[in-house]
């Protein structure tokens, strides 16, 4: 109950601050705006999915990529064709392996073994991944020209605990393994880059060298990330 009125205090606030609108969009559920569009708040903007493009790693990667959906977006924008954009984003990004299996190593830090080292007996390899949750908050520069933008940018994220999925057959069975509590790097950083046209994007991450998902000691990946963005 405390948490609800807060919540109403704070659009109260908002709707003193903005002309307030509600409406679903293209752009996603603007909750307030000023009166010149200048600035405004959405919810649930924009979603996208990314393959990473991994240099080196400490196992033998079959797949990896990311999945990420836009919580709350704010736009500023003094001028119509350039302008600040801070968002909080949902991340998930995962890596499978076909040839390895991932396991979990001193305090729930994630490693691999071969699948016969885990999972000995007579068993028919299919996959292993780990996944990560994140909250990324992404600040970007946006230069726009009528319907093409292009925006440079970094990214804080803050990983939280993740899982290992492994999928074997035994005796013709399929079966399913989950190990949850998967402890990464708290914090990691990127750099962003984006060119749009209409309500779609190509973006790129890059992670440099000093910053790492994984904890030290355990598994490692170095990676950037290619995906496609789509406004709702």
């Amino acid at each position: 109950m405390k948490k609800t009125l807060i919540t109403v205090f704070v659009a109260l606030v908002a709707a003193s601050a903005f002309n307030t609108r509600a409406l679903a969009q293209d752009d996603g559920l603007v909750i307030a705006s000023s009166k010149n569009n200048a600035t405004s708040l959405e919810l649930l903007s924009h979603w996208g999915w990314g393959y990473n493009l991994v240099n080196n790693s400490s196992f033998t990667c079959s797949d990896s990529g990311e999945f990420f959906v836009n919580i709350a977006e704010l736009y500023l924008y003094p001028v119509s064709f350039f302008g600040l954009e801070v968002g909080v984003d949902y991340k998930t990004i995962y890596f499978t392996s076909k040839e390895q299996a991932f396991y979990l190593n001193g305090y729930k830090d994630v490693n691999a073994m071969p699948y016969s080292l885990k999972y000995p007996g007579s068993i028919t390899k299919n996959f292993s991944r780990v996944r990560t949750n994140t909250f990324s908050v992404p600040a970007v520069v946006k230069f726009k020209a009528g319907n093409f933008a292009l925006g440079v940018g970094a990214e804080a994220n803050l990983n939280l605990t993740g899982r290992i999925k492994d999928k074997y057959f035994e005796n013709g069975k399929k079966v399913k393994n989950i190990e949850k509590g998967v402890q990464f790097n708290r914090y990691m950083y990127n750099l962003l880059a984006m060119v749009s046209f209409y309500d779609t994007s190509i973006y790129a991450r890059y992670y440099p060298k000093g910053t790492s998902l994984f904890t030290e000691g355990g598994a490692y990946a170095d990676f950037m990330t290619i995906g496609i963005g789509f406004d709702f």
